[in-house]
């Protein structure tokens, strides 16, 4: 990995964003472009990510291409208005998972799990930047984290060569701007990431700028 030293007012916010990913990268996600991605602005979710941590991880269940469409609708239509109701509704779904009725009526039902919390090496992780995403206006955050097709983590970056921002712009932009243009996003962002480089925070999107830590 390279070598970088955040000094203040040394560094652009690319440079940083190039560090962070290959911290992850380090950390054995695999780090994807956005740009790259053949996905239409406003899908959210990876879904042959989705569907390949299913087909593994159910692999002895036989799940139908039905049940798996049902597995994915289940976490795609949570409503994300209002937004925090939305990101609840998916926290628990993704942590808990639920019961699918099989096709097969005579069959018991199916405890589905999103995640692999258990076994995490059975999960898909990824890291994503040239994201965009369409919703009330298109934006595109800085960083996202996947795991299994899901983006539970926004990050947000500002340089401090520009003088104008901080690192409270970087809150801005997730925890006003993002949640009030692209809510089908935010409702499964679990975490929120700020950084300048010299100091980074973490919180929720929910969470006042004064408690990020």
């Amino acid at each position: 990995m390279s070598d970088y030293k955040f000094i203040k007012g040394q560094f652009t916010e690319a440079e940083l964003e190039k560090a962070i990913i290959e911290l992850f990268q380090a950390e054995n996600y695999e780090y994807t472009n956005g740009n790259n991605l053949d996905r239409k602005f406003d899908e959210i979710l990876l879904k042959d990510d989705l569907k390949d941590f299913l087909y593994k991880r159910y692999a002895n269940e036989n799940l139908s291409e039905t049940e798996t469409a049902k597995i994915i609708n289940r976490l795609e239509h949570i409503n994300s208005a209002p937004l925090y109701i939305g990101n609840r509704n998916a926290f628990r779904l993704i942590n808990d998972g639920f019961d699918l009725q099989r096709d097969n009526v005579r069959s018991v039902a199916l405890h589905v799990d999103y995640i692999d919390f258990d076994e995490p090496e059975n999960n898909k992780f990824r890291v994503i930047n040239q994201y965009s995403v369409q919703g009330g206006r298109l934006r595109r955050p800085d960083l996202l984290v996947f795991i299994n097709g899901i983006p539970i983590a926004i990050f947000e970056f500002k340089s401090a060569i520009n003088e104008e921002t901080n690192i409270y712009d970087a809150w801005e932009q997730i925890c006003i701007r993002y949640c009030r243009d692209i809510p089908n996003l935010m409702k499964y962002a679990f975490l929120s990431v700020i950084s300048d480089g010299a100091n980074t925070k973490m919180g929720s999107i929910f969470t006042p700028y004064a408690y990020y830590y």
